[in-house]
């Protein structure tokens, strides 16, 4: 509080006056015509109005809530509907696969077969050998002449019967060749028609899932165009529901915005009439204060001249004199505090020299040594990647895969019970993951998760493209000349949902499958309560229909439906599958 105030107490308590009685005329009502004053039946009437516009929120209300629960359970069987072709398109690639091994199969068992004659062949030939061998030591037609004459010396048959004896053994080892041959041959032969009849199995079981890949398609773009119509009259009927309950909330608040303004209109000018006959009685009472504090405040001023200037002179000649000592004094203490400061100042600057330069060259190295660790980091994850999608194959085609792809489900190992087509080694997405983890830089579980989870937010924005993505990144969707060619999913480079998460895993050395519900077989299950940052969100009672990537703090990112993009959502609890999967 000021000195003036604190002296006149009058004046202050005027000043108060002034001021709230201003200030209640200025922000009581807003200047401006009378408000219209409602006669009491029509406010009767909107009262009425008023209360069945409120039953009639209610009812909007409950439409809007219905309309989005059927939209997104429609969203849902949709998502089902896709991930069904994506199980299809999976299942396929692997019949093909099988396919491939039984025709390799059948390959090497004609390759041991065909030597196995050879062997044959020859061994025949060793024999045929001995028998000729056998005819020359007796001298063929001759030998019976040379006996007639009685040229046979005891020594000539010594040689002959030692002949007979080694030539006999060599005939009956290779007799027991043949026959050993001859019984493996039989036994090829019956591996090879079961291996013929194996790759035969698979190459009809191939088409068949061919066959059904195509039909599944199919079926699915006719259920989905019906599922998208319904979807947009839901939308449609949502939207109309939303705008009328607008239009009745609008209606109730603009009855009882007329209501109040006049009721506070009332209320101001009274306020109003109020406060200015308070203003005319303070500003009597300030009028006469000042009046009275003119006339002390002018003597006041008088005396206190007289004083001030008896003490000036006074003050003055001391002043100067003690200016005077102490001007020198400070010159002196100046002069050799600027000494000391500037040794200070100098030893300072070198320390903060040498301390800048130690901490430039630490921080160098350190940034040096940051790059080449996240060059060494991308360049693993780029490698465990490229592995992972040199052995899955082209998703979305249906032309056959050649050969050489890695089992995708899980479950698609099992062994044939033919030793040759059992031979031929074939990859599982377990097996490549094993590889594709040597190649990934160690870290730990924390990193591995940012990682993937880097991998995914990189993609935000990123269009949804029905059956697209890979290890390697965002690929053609399907092309179905229904749902997914509407929304251009076919012409789009993008990602569904279990393709986002084929690729964020992959840099991790983790191999999955491009179906959600052989996705959701891999990993740890946890109940969803305990659900981490990184684990996969499944939804549908067997994770059929859709999955995520939890981040946190009721956060997950996905690629949700054709139209949309790779987005972060709100944790969606309602159709969540009975477990989350732990990858990591």
């Amino acid at each position: 509080m000021s000195s003036f105030a604190s002296k006149y107490p009058a004046v202050r308590l005027a000043a108060a006056l002034t001021l709230s009685t201003s200030l209640a005329v200025s922000t009581a009502f807003p200047a401006g015509a009378e408000p219209r004053n409602p006669s009491d039946t029509e406010i009767a009437q909107a009262t009425t109005e008023a209360g069945q516009a409120e039953g009639r929120v209610s009812a909007l209300v409950s439409s809007v809530s219905e309309s989005d629960a059927e939209i997104s359970q429609l969203e849902m069987e949709m998502g089902g509907l896709r991930e069904s072709v994506n199980k299809a398109l999976v299942d396929y690639h692997d019949a093909e696969t099988s396919a491939e091994q039984a025709r390799e199969g059948v390959k090497r068992a004609r390759a041991k077969l065909d030597q196995t004659q050879s062997e044959i062949e020859e061994a025949q030939k060793v024999l045929d050998e001995i028998s000729r061998s056998e005819y020359r030591r007796q001298g063929g037609n001759n030998r019976g002449v040379s006996e007639l004459a009685g040229a046979e010396t005891s020594e000539d048959a010594l040689d002959r019967q030692t002949f007979k004896r080694v030539n006999a053994e060599k005939q009956r080892e290779t007799v027991e060749k043949l026959d050993k041959l001859r019984t493996e041959q039989a036994n090829e032969e019956s591996r090879l028609r079961e291996a013929r009849n194996i790759a035969e199995d698979r190459e009809k079981i191939a088409k068949e899932k061919k066959d059904e890949a195509e039909s599944r398609i199919e079926d699915t773009s006719k259920q989905l165009d019906e599922n998208i119509r319904k979807r947009a009259e839901l939308v449609a009927e949502r939207d109309r529901a939303q705008r009328e309950l607008d239009k009745a909330r609008g209606t109730v608040s603009a009855l009882e915005s007329d209501r109040k303004e006049y009721q506070d209109y009332i209320k101001a000018e009274e306020e109003r009439k109020k406060a200015e006959e308070a203003a005319k009685a303070a500003e009597a009472v300030k009028q006469k204060a000042l009046e009275e504090q003119r006339a002390k405040e002018e003597a006041a001023r008088k005396a206190k001249r007289e004083a001030e200037a008896a003490q000036k002179a006074q003050a003055e000649a001391e002043a100067k004199k003690a200016a005077d000592e102490k001007a020198e004094a400070e010159k002196k203490a100046a002069a050799a505090k600027k000494a000391e400061a500037q040794k200070r100042l100098e030893a300072a600057e070198k320390a903060a020299e040498a301390a800048k330069a130690k901490v430039e060259q630490e921080a160098e190295k350190a940034d040096e040594a940051k790059q080449a660790q996240d060059a060494s980091e991308d360049k693993s994850t780029e490698a465990a990647a490229a592995l992972i999608e040199a052995s899955q194959p082209d998703h979305t085609s249906l032309e056959g895969n050649g050969g050489g792809n890695a089992i995708q489900n899980p479950e698609g190992t099992q062994a044939s019970g033919n030793e040759a087509v059992d031979s031929v080694q074939v990859e599982t997405n377990e097996s490549v993951s094993e590889q594709a983890s040597e190649t990934v830089s160690d870290g730990s579980r924390s990193s591995q998760i940012e990682t993937v989870i880097s991998r995914a937010m990189s993609q935000l924005g990123v269009p949804y493209a029905w059956g697209g993505g890979n290890a390697n990144g965002p690929t053609r969707g399907i092309r179905d000349g229904g749902v997914a060619d509407s929304y251009g999913d076919y012409n789009k480079v993008g990602f569904d949902c279990s393709g986002l998460v084929v690729y964020a895993f992959a840099g991790v050395g983790i191999a999955l499958p491009h179906y959600t519900g052989y996705q959701y077989q891999r990993g740890t299950k946890v109940a969803p309560a305990n659900m981490q940052r990184g684990d996969l969100i499944f939804y549908g009672p067997n994770a059929e229909q859709h999955v995520a990537i939890y981040l946190g703090d009721g956060q997950m990112i996905e690629a949700p439906q054709s139209g949309s993009t790779v987005q972060i959502s709100p944790v969606r609890w309602s159709g969540m599958s009975p477990y989350v999967v732990r990858m990591i």
